[in-house]
């Protein structure tokens, strides 16, 4: 690891994963409504707390106090970058107050560097993207912070992101051996999987990596209800899968966005989760509001489970397994609330003929190598391979009660993976802000929401414009 380049492309959201909660105890000392406005509510505004903080009286001894009260001052500075902060946006943390934040934590750390307060600083150097500073303390120091989970976790994080595969086996080996250590993290346990995965083992609790070597298994497609036939065209048909709430709130201003700007170009495929004769008898006014565009409809019934949203989230790609043996032309999945912006025959000719089109981030960590908001499959001996790989995958684990976090997108991922070189080749990948975009630029083929799950101004006109014109 040296430049950190990756670690430092990850989205604000992982940072913040593991710096919102700090262990300070020490800062019991200071008045109860300054610490919990900044360790509970988050404040940044340091221009009104920094003279607080300073202020405050305490009875630590000199140097105890100065490093509590600087420290205090570091973490309100670098609340500004948690990710709620920015609507989700990618947003650089300013050089300026990073500077500041950096100097009040080494100025801390001069005056008392206890694993408390070095742990801290480590966080907050991590929270506001200073990933060689965090390092630095945590090699520095190393014997001292060792045993913190947290740090552990912050290294691995990082391990994962630079490929450093030796440092990456020892951190597994220590958190497995502690359980104490995890508890209920998920994301601690996505890390540790997908760990092992890299290093070419093939863990088989919290998700089960074991259905990459099943050949035989098949996923049941038998349950599937049609409620609206889907018609050959030779036409590009979207994918949108969502239960009620999300296709009242979502879905149909996505169709709205397909229509405006694709006209009758693309069809629309609409996969209901649990749809009741509300949703059905909406679903089959459609053809009113959008004349010419070919909606076709199915219906999966989900019984209540533990992480429906999660099984919402994924069995789209187990349906998209079957699509492939039913639909002739090429299948595109979206989630149900993006909007599409552009014309997909603006889109299409700069691609290269190839079966199957994904995205890819720079900054994304091994879960999400394979983003799960577009999917572009023409049915094909390659994509069918693949797909099947990633329903196997999917179905195998929901039906184990792995319902987890990001499943969908370990499932695309892993199963890339699994596929032989020559195959992987064949598989082309644009970048991700071309085709999903949480900017709201004008140059991308769809926008979405953020990780706060809301959209910014110019998506909630868009939206707003969508439901307006097709649905008021």
């Amino acid at each position: 690891m040296n430049k950190f380049e990756r670690t430092r492309s990850l989205h604000q959201f992982y940072r913040d994963e593991f710096s919102r909660l700090i262990f300070l105890p020490e800062t019991d000392a200071l008045p109860a409504h300054i610490v919990t406005e900044i360790l509970h509510y988050k404040n940044s505004d340091i221009a009104t707390l920094e003279p607080q903080i300073m202020e405050a009286m305490t009875d630590l001894d000199a140097d105890k106090e100065l490093a509590v009260k600087r420290m205090l001052c570091a973490i309100a500075a670098a609340n500004a970058a948690f990710d709620f902060k920015n609507q989700g946006k990618p947003t650089p943390f300013s050089k300026e107050m990073s500077d500041t934040i950096t100097g009040w934590v080494v100025e801390a750390l001069q005056h008392d560097d206890s694993i408390n307060l070095l742990v801290a600083g480590i966080q907050v150097f991590f929270r506001i993207n200073e990933i060689e500073a965090a390092l630095f303390l945590i090699s520095n120091y190393y014997a001292v912070v060792n045993p913190s989970p947290t740090v552990m976790k912050i290294l691995l994080l990082v391990c994962l992101m630079e490929d450093d595969f030796n440092q990456m086996q020892t951190l597994i080996q220590q958190l497995t051996a502690n359980p104490e250590h995890i508890g209920e993290d998920a994301l601690t346990m996505l890390m540790i999987v997908t760990g092992i995965h890299k290093l070419g083992g093939c863990p088989e609790s919290f998700i089960d990596f074991s259905a990459l070597k099943m050949p035989d298994y098949e996923p049941d497609f038998s349950h599937y209800a049609w409620l609206l036939p889907a018609e050959e065209n030779g036409k590009t048909t979207v994918l949108v899968a969502c239960d009620k709430r999300y296709y009242f709130d979502h879905a149909l201003t996505l169709l709205g966005s397909v229509y405006h700007t694709n006209g009758d170009r693309l069809n629309v495929h609409l996969h209901l989760y649990n749809p009741d004769d509300e949703t059905k008898a909406h679903v089959n006014s459609l053809h009113q509001r959008f004349p010419g565009m070919v909606i076709s409809a199915t219906a999966e019934t989900i019984t209540p489970v533990f992480g429906i949203n999660v099984w919402y989230a994924s069995r789209r790609f187990v349906f998209l397994s079957y699509a492939l043996s039913v639909f002739t032309s090429p299948i595109m999945v979206l989630d149900a609330d993006c909007l599409v912006r552009k014309n997909w025959s603006d889109i299409a000719p700069h691609l290269p003929k190839s079966e199957i089109v994904l995205s890819y981030s720079n900054g994304a960590p091994p879960w999400e190598q394979v983003p799960a908001g577009f999917v572009y499959t023409v049915p094909g001996a390659l994509s069918r391979k693949y797909l099947s790989l990633v329903a196997t995958f999917i179905d195998w684990n929901l039906r184990r009660g792995n319902a987890e976090w990001f499943l969908d997108q370990v499932a695309l991922s892993v199963s890339l993976d699994a596929l032989p070189a020559v195959d992987q080749m064949a598989i082309h990948r644009e970048p991700l802000e071309k085709l999903i975009d949480i900017r709201y630029t004008d140059d991308t083929f769809s926008w979405t929401v953020t990780t706060q799950k809301s959209g910014g101004e110019a998506y909630q006109n868009y939206k707003a414009a969508m439901q307006q014109t097709y649905f008021a």
